[in-house]
């Protein structure tokens, strides 16, 4: 049985310019597998959905609160107590950790408050005990 010029041509184009030995490999390959495992061997892989960044709030409380030393729960604890003493209001907020708690707060202060709150809680607790890396 012998090609077709189309078909001898679309191989020479699909296959360029592999070794024998390569072509040997590929052509077992072909006749050892099926089309479908072929074909999904050959298609790109699929891409990932990006990350979420997250809330940016969130990562910036992180970051302010990140000189006490203590659990994600503990600095959110910490953060409503001075947010409540501070703007004179009854918070009886649980939260779970600090995402959770932003995502509470935010439905009694602004982004800039909570902000705020977080800096002079740190500043609060500077004061209390001192300066030294770890806060608490």
């Amino acid at each position: 049985m012998t090609l077709k010029a189309d078909d001898t041509k679309l191989l020479r184009a699909a296959l360029g310019k592999r070794s024998r030995a390569e072509l040997k490999r590929l052509f077992a390959m072909v006749r050892t597998h099926p089309d479908r495992a072929l074909f999904a061997a050959t298609l790109p892989a699929k891409k990932k959905a990006p990350k979420r960044k997250g809330d940016p709030l969130v990562r910036e409380l992180e970051q302010t609160l990140k000189p006490i030393m203590g659990p994600s729960h503990e600095k959110a604890d910490l953060l409503i107590e001075h947010i409540a003493k501070k703007h004179k209001r009854k918070l009886t907020f649980q939260p779970k950790g600090l995402a959770e708690a932003t995502r509470q707060l935010r439905t009694k202060f602004s982004d800039d408050q909570i902000s705020a709150g977080a800096k002079s809680l740190v500043l609060h607790l500077a004061k209390l005990y001192g300066g030294s890396d770890g806060v608490v």
